[in-house]
């Protein structure tokens, strides 16, 4: 990462924190379980809609039609797995975000830069964690631009490589997380 980017970085993170879209919250450590179920049920949910846009049988007995394809609803499952996966992170160490972008730049400063912006007995736990590759980070990014375009643009062709694409980077993801949590404790 260049070191324009991660001061640019510092910059937006410390005003998510002034205006209040990232937040200290010892309560939200709580929550960190309920975030990773999510992910992995979001997870699944990605697994049934890949399932029922390749098989016809399954379209058949769900009385879907034959032409049914659900790899824009992969794509969305697959980004919201990433999204409640991030949410537990960043629960881990007593952070809450209000808003995807504070919560994907949240994760990036906090776990892939390694610094904090506010005090908290908490976020001390980031310094014996193992460290998360940026590339994490970009395919989130990636994952929630191609759910932008999978959800809100009409004449969008969403190709079942994309959704197997970010399927499989989801999990990836999630276990990645998970793994990042573990160390916390």
């Amino acid at each position: 990462m260049s070191n324009l980017k991660k001061e640019m970085l510092k910059i937006k993170v410390k005003g998510y924190f002034d205006s209040g879209k990232l937040r200290a919250d010892p309560t939200i450590t709580t929550l960190m379980k309920y975030y990773v179920d999510k992910a992995r049920h979001n997870i699944e949910t990605a697994s049934l809609l890949t399932e029922v846009s390749r098989d016809k049988e399954s379209k058949k007995r769900l009385k879907v039609s034959e032409d049914y394809m659900g790899y824009d609803w992969v794509i969305s499952c697959g980004y919201y797995a990433m999204f409640h996966a991030a949410t537990a992170a960043l629960a881990a160490v007593g952070i809450k975000a209000e808003s995807h972008e504070s919560l994907i730049e949240g994760l990036e400063y906090h776990f892939v830069l390694k610094e904090k912006v506010i005090e908290s007995e908490d976020i001390e736990k980031i310094k014996s964690a193992k460290k998360l590759d940026e590339r994490y980070v970009n395919r989130m990014w990636a994952t929630k631009s191609k759910r932008n375009t999978a959800q809100y643009k009409a004449d969008a062709v969403i190709a079942r490589k994309d959704a197997a694409k970010i399927y499989k980077n989801a999990i990836d993801f999630v276990n990645t997380i998970e793994s990042l949590i573990r160390g916390l404790k």
